[in-house]
């Protein structure tokens, strides 16, 4: 009796991890296609390329012929915090893959090639970033979408503005000190044109700034604040360079010609 227990909990023991490995879809690029059809853009009157993308996540307006985001909103909570932090999903593999939204090119070679022609390295700059996304898995491999959420941006700008603002984002919610609210609203995207990049028929357009644009509620004042941010796409461009780039709301939605908050909340 002793040696058919023993037998069937080590049975158990081989089997359970297996039956489990087959109930779970296998992560690879067969899941991120089948995870970006589920949903598909539609057009959006904010441009003649312009469509609308949305997911459980967040929203986006890309302008599909320069392969750019022209407005993306999300809202991101202390409890994404706090579930990234107890995730910790790793930034390789999958995960950290990007990929194209259903019935978008690949701009994966129009990146390399560019990255050949630029002196400067040029990223696959975020509007919404993968770090406050990454709270859940699907919430990170879409964060990883050409064109509905990604810009030509130059590497100086992603890990200095740009990345500033994120890190502000997270201080905000009580990454390492006290939260100042539980909850933020966040618009990005990007405006203009510098430089494009093509390869072949596919040509992606490098944009003249970022912006940015937080808003939450102080939980010690109970009381609204929005701050607005420009952020010029150029390799010079630094974390502490961040104050420099604040903007006045008004100023920023007569440079755009809309009101990202009304266009998508």
């Amino acid at each position: 009796m002793i040696k058919t227990r023993t037998f069937l909990v080590l049975l158990a023991g081989f089997l359970l991890p297996e039956l489990t490995r087959a109930q779970s879809p296998a992560l690879d690029v067969t899941y991120v296609h089948a995870l970006q059809q589920k949903y598909p853009s539609v057009s959006s009157p904010l441009c003649p390329a312009c469509k609308l993308w949305e997911n459980p996540y967040f929203k986006s307006i890309a302008d599909t012929s320069a392969h750019r985001p022209v407005v993306t909103y999300y809202i991101y909570t202390k409890e994404h915090r706090l579930a990234q932090e107890a995730l910790n999903i790793p930034r390789t593999g999958i995960p950290a893959a990007w990929s194209s939204g259903y019935g978008q090119p690949d701009e994966t070679m129009v990146y390399r090639g560019a990255n050949k022609e630029s002196p400067d390295m040029i990223a696959k700059g975020h509007c919404q970033a993968w770090i406050l996304l990454a709270w859940c898995l699907d919430a990170a491999i879409l964060s990883d979408t050409y064109t509905f959420n990604a810009g030509m941006e130059y590497q100086g700008q992603n890990v200095g503005t740009e990345l500033a603002t994120e890190e502000l984002c997270r201080k905000l919610t009580g990454f390492k000190g006290q939260a100042v609210t539980d909850s933020v609203q966040i618009w990005c995207g990007t405006f203009g044109a510098q430089h494009s990049y093509s390869q072949g028929a596919l040509s992606v357009t490098m944009p003249e700034a970022y912006y940015k644009v937080i808003a939450y509620k102080d939980l010690s004042s109970h009381q609204p604040v929005l701050l607005c941010y420009w952020l010029p796409n150029q390799p010079s461009e630094s974390r502490a360079k961040l104050p420099q780039r604040m903007i006045a709301f008004d100023t920023l939605v007569k440079k755009l010609g809309f009101d990202p908050t009304v266009v998508l909340h």
